[in-house]
């Protein structure tokens, strides 16, 4: 597999003759996840609706059987956190997630301004809602929109991804630790050191450039920990006594979720793995469940009508031939 991350005018391993052991590794590992994915007919779209459709089913059904299980948590709802969720959280996660696409583009020899990527991200972030990977195509289209190839953004989101799950598990395994959970926090630690190593090793080997690596670290870093405090605030919006540390640990849910590009934006995973991990630090499988679905419906209805706007004055630009 040839390396599509490798910065352009860097030797990286060609001149130390490890590249061709590297590639032959990435290559086994690609083959293998090629051959799982190719029994399921993503390019099918009638398959990824009724995918959808079934996420839908089972996030209702969730927030049903939760509600039902504790019908209190809905009685006492507090709106100030909600407020504060919308209107500072909400922006705080879209620029983070803007500068993560800053850094991606960096990664590869490109320069995305800061003001384009929020654009692409929250777009992005509304069309992985759709029957399809939307969130990963409109941040490709918007790299090769500025001449990067599909071989490297594709191989950059997936860089990317790997240093949100090292970042995920451990932040949350030291939770789990904290809050008396050792064995389950150990093993997410030990996930997540194997995941920063193994991160590094790639940039060491691909990139010859830690700086780049080291700054998306720090930015996945305070993208999880705006995460923690939304999951706290939604916590607390549905008249929860939890801690910063219990809403910390569901963070992890959110990686887990969209792994599973099979359904659109984790719908439904995130908030079943979140009512897993409620439990091992004293909260419920039902407020677990119902502030990861809090959070997600709250993030919508904030991003949802600005990708509405960005999208119509694009449309508005290209009719009246604005660049």
């Amino acid at each position: 597999m040839e390396s599509h991350i490798q910065m352009p005018g860097q030797t990286g391993l060609t001149d130390q003759g490890r590249e061709p052991v590297l590639r032959k590794k990435l290559q086994k590992i690609m083959t293998s996840v090629d051959l799982l994915v190719g029994y399921v007919p993503m390019h099918n779209n009638r398959f990824r609706q009724v995918v959808l459709i079934i996420a839908v089913l089972a996030l209702i059904a969730g927030i049903y059987f939760s509600l039902r299980s504790q019908p209190d948590l809905l009685r006492e709802a507090r709106l100030g956190p909600v407020f504060v969720l919308a209107l500072f959280a909400v922006p705080a996660t879209i620029y983070f997630n803007a500068l993560e696409f800053v850094l991606s583009a960096r990664l590869i020899g490109h320069k995305i301004g800061l003001k384009s990527a929020a654009e692409t991200s929250v777009i992005g972030g509304v069309a992985n809602m759709l029957p399809l990977p939307g969130g990963v195509l409109v941040r490709v289209a918007a790299l090769k929109a500025e001449g990067a190839s599909v071989a490297k953004s594709t191989s950059v989101m997936a860089f990317v991804a790997f240093i949100w799950a090292a970042v995920s598990f451990g932040y949350a395994g030291a939770w789990l630790v904290i809050s008396g959970a050792t064995a389950f926090g150990l093993a997410f630690i030990a996930l997540g050191c194997m995941g920063v190593v193994g991160c590094f090793a790639l940039s060491m080997h691909l990139l010859d450039d830690h700086i780049i690596t080291a700054q998306l670290f720090a930015c996945k870093a305070g993208l999880v920990l705006v995460d923690a405090f939304r999951l706290y605030l939604c916590l607390l919006a549905i008249n929860v006594a939890a801690e910063f540390g219990q809403a910390s640990v569901l963070t992890v849910s959110g990686f887990v979720g969209s792994s599973f590009s099979i359904v659109p934006a984790g719908l439904g995973i995130r908030e079943g793995v979140s009512a897993l991990l409620g439990p091992l630090v004293g909260l419920t499988a039902a407020a677990a469940f119902l502030a990861s679905a809090a959070n997600r419906i709250i993030g919508l209805m904030v991003s949802a009508p600005i990708a509405l706007l960005l999208a119509w004055k694009a449309g508005d630009q290209a009719k009246t031939g604005v660049a």
